[in-house]
């Protein structure tokens, strides 16, 4: 999700604020397929990438944070800031025109990015228990996510550990 998007939309002349958008998203696109992804969907100013569409990986969740880091780093060369929620688990996808995944993993994601801070990318517990040991990440407790019955517990992601960054 884009941070600040409709200040961004207000403040600046609409077409100028399309451009800007435009760039946000594309940028978004390209950090997710390079790390294997797709883009499930735009909405207003928020990206849905899926990892393991059509095509699982054992890494996906991996995948998944690593483009959520590139995102974060490649949105603040454009002078913007970005929510990022990642969370692993079943879902369906319907292999229409374009996919369209629902599940819980969808739903929590959509919480974890809402709860994040600006240029924060906050985890839940299956993306956390399959990345293990491939990040470093600060324990932020649980979060009370609309339309769940119990919290969530969620760690931010702060970085890559040494092993990793030295790959």
């Amino acid at each position: 999700d884009l941070v600040g998007s409709t200040a961004l939309v207000s403040g600046t002349d609409p077409e100028v604020a399309r451009r800007r958008v435009q760039q946000y998203f594309d940028l978004v696109k390209q950090c997710v397929i390079t790390h294997g992804g797709i883009v499930e969907k735009f909405a207003g100013d928020a990206v849905m990438a899926a990892f393991g569409i059509p095509q699982g990986h054992e890494d996906d969740a991996e995948r998944g944070i690593r483009a959520a880091l590139e995102i974060i780093d490649s949105v603040a060369e454009l002078g913007l800031e970005a929510r990022i929620g990642v969370e692993s688990g079943e879902v369906v996808v319907d292999d229409v025109e374009s996919t369209f995944a629902t599940g819980e993993a969808v739903n929590v994601a959509a919480r974890l990015q809402q709860a994040a801070s600006p240029n924060g990318i906050l985890v839940g517990p299956g993306a956390h228990r399959l990345t293990l040991g491939c990040f470093e990440v600060e324990d932020e407790g649980p979060i009370e996510a609309r339309g769940l019955a119990e919290p969530v517990w969620t760690w931010r992601v702060v970085g890559t550990t040494r092993t990793e960054a030295s790959r």
